[in-house]
């Protein structure tokens, strides 16, 4: 696999964790109880998957070798796109917090999840967006063949590093079976 296809296999993944989110704010809002587990394994996935795992991999190895190769052209695109990751951290954070370790969560908490997922979802959808449509084109573009593949077997490593293979795929799983409950 190449480096561009990972990351917009993954952009995959997220999508359907946006779209539980989606859900369970809907349940949410309307006063339904959702499975205090459920939420954690959601938050989970924001941060180990979204942000440890997929944006760290643009952060350290895809945005650096653009550069290098681009300069100023995609400099610009690039400074848009770590901001969106710096709010989107912050949200998540929110969320954890709204989350926190009761197992009942109040009504100010239940706001407050329901106001950030929604921000976080308008975030990462337009997100995934951008980075699909004119970063990962432009990438597709302007690395060769063998750049693409250096940049996965990058990308493996920092997996391994930051968040373990298995960790990975455990999250994958869940977010599969949370899927298969909310969708």
């Amino acid at each position: 696999m190449m480096g561009v296809a990972d990351l917009r296999h993954e952009h995959n993944e997220i999508t359907i964790m946006l779209d539980i989110l989606e859900k369970i704010c809907k349940l949410l809002d309307a006063g339904e109880d959702v499975n205090h587990e459920h939420l954690k394994q959601l938050h989970d996935f924001m941060v180990g998957f979204v942000d440890e795992c997929h944006h760290a991999k643009e952060e350290k190895s895809l945005f650096p070798t653009l550069e290098s190769i681009d300069g100023d052209e995609s400099k610009k695109l690039i400074e848009i796109l770590l901001t969106e990751h710096k709010t989107g951290r912050k949200y998540a954070k929110i969320i954890g917090e709204a989350i926190s370790d009761n197992d009942k969560i109040d009504t100010q908490n239940r706001s407050k999840l329901v106001k950030y997922g929604r921000y976080y979802i308008r975030l990462i959808v337009q997100h995934i967006d951008k980075e699909n449509n004119i970063l990962f084109t432009m990438a597709e573009k302007k690395l060769s063949g063998e750049q693409n593949q250096k940049l996965f077997e990058e990308f493996e490593i920092l997996e391994k590093e930051k968040i373990g293979v298995d960790k990975r795929e455990q999250l994958q799983e869940i977010i599969h079976q949370l899927a298969d409950i909310y969708l």
